[in-house]
């Protein structure tokens, strides 16, 4: 199938958006806080925006709440299972030299995944000592794209404006003292990227330039040198004013992405690092929770931004690696002898 230029676009955006979350995961926030906060501003809103484009306005709700299972849900509930199992595995053969245990107990990683938080956190059933980890962003794009399905059919910009608005300050003072079941407030906050999104896909073209990026920068930087998009607390600085921060950031790196696609190398690249995003998520999240692979090769090389660099790239090698392993094996187990469609794991 022959993809447009928005398209192509979107692909080197999830690329994007897979390399900076590896990079946000594994550097020290308190060591480089302006570099980390900076990442952040870019990387979330940049997630969720692919999510909001992902959406087919043109199906039917029920259809698409099944995509949404099929592309969030599933693999959330898939490989927080596999985590619990693993950490049981490892306390019983006592391996956690070799392997994390990020749950006490059994009962207590299921509580986290069934609730979708993702730190110790206060919810609805009082104090929470544990959470899911970065596993929550799966849950957050399965529950904000259930309610842009429904604001995307809201005919009239305005309304739909109105209603994120809305549900974005709900989301932001909710979080100021309880967190309520999937990661609610961190998707109603991350709306208005994800109506980005859905926009972005109904325009006829792009027209933002290097001014963009420029002012991207500028506010981005601003921002960083106090705060960053903290987004699995639903915590954004100054509400109206780190939303629009986000929405800046979010068209800068789009200007960028868009301006790849006329290198056809660096899109094939990119399209390969940032196909079934999912998929890509997934791996990841489990590799960053369970194997401390910072452990292992930050222990061989002395510390610095070399060994940043090498064990950011070892990272991205076994996710990319594993993740074309999982759709190989899932391309034979459905019998598709065709193109998996990667709609199903954006």
């Amino acid at each position: 199938m022959v993809m447009n230029n928005k398209d192509r676009t979107i692909q080197i955006l999830s690329s994007f958006s897979f390399m900076m979350l590896i990079f946000i995961s594994i550097i020290n926030p308190q060591n480089h806080s302006i570099l980390y906060h900076f990442f952040t501003w870019l990387t979330w809103p940049t997630i969720f925006f692919i999510a909001g484009y992902s959406i087919d306005v043109n199906l039917k709700i029920g259809q698409s709440i099944f995509l949404a299972v099929k592309r969030y849900l599933v693999p959330y509930l898939s490989a927080g299972l596999l985590m619990i199992v693993m950490n049981k595995v490892v306390q019983l053969l006592q391996l956690s030299t070799w392997l994390n245990t990020p749950f006490p107990a059994m009962r207590t990683g299921l509580k986290a995944l069934l609730y979708g938080n993702g730190s110790p956190v206060v919810t609805i059933f009082g104090f929470f000592d544990t959470g899911i980890g970065l596993l929550w962003l799966l849950i957050a794009l399965f529950t904000g794209t259930l309610l842009m399905i429904f604001i995307s059919k809201i005919k009239k910009m305005f309304w739909a404006v109105l209603i994120i608005i809305l549900l974005g300050r709900l989301g932001f003072y909710l979080a100021t003292f309880i967190q309520i079941p999937w990661s609610l407030e961190s998707a109603l906050i991350a709306l208005p990227f994800m109506l980005f999104g859905v926009y972005y896909q109904k325009l006829d073209n792009w027209s933002a330039g290097p001014a963009t990026v420029l002012a991207a920068l500028i506010v981005d930087l601003t921002m960083s040198a106090s705060t960053g998009l903290d987004m699995i607390v639903a915590y954004t600085p100054f509400w109206i004013l780190g939303t629009l921060t986000g929405l800046i950031s979010l068209a800068g790196v789009i200007v960028v992405a868009s301006s790849l696609i006329k290198n056809s190398a660096l899109t094939n690249l990119f399209a390969k690092i940032g196909s079934y995003l999912s998929l890509n998520l997934v791996v990841f999240i489990f590799i960053n929770t369970m194997i401390p692979i910072n452990n292992y090769i930050g222990g061989l090389l002395p510390t610095g931004m070399l060994s940043f660099i090498i064990i950011w790239l070892i990272m991205l090698i076994i996710s990319t690696v594993i993740k074309f392993g999982l759709v190989k094996i899932l391309k034979t187990f459905s019998g598709q002898e065709g193109e998996l469609d990667e709609k199903v794991f954006k």
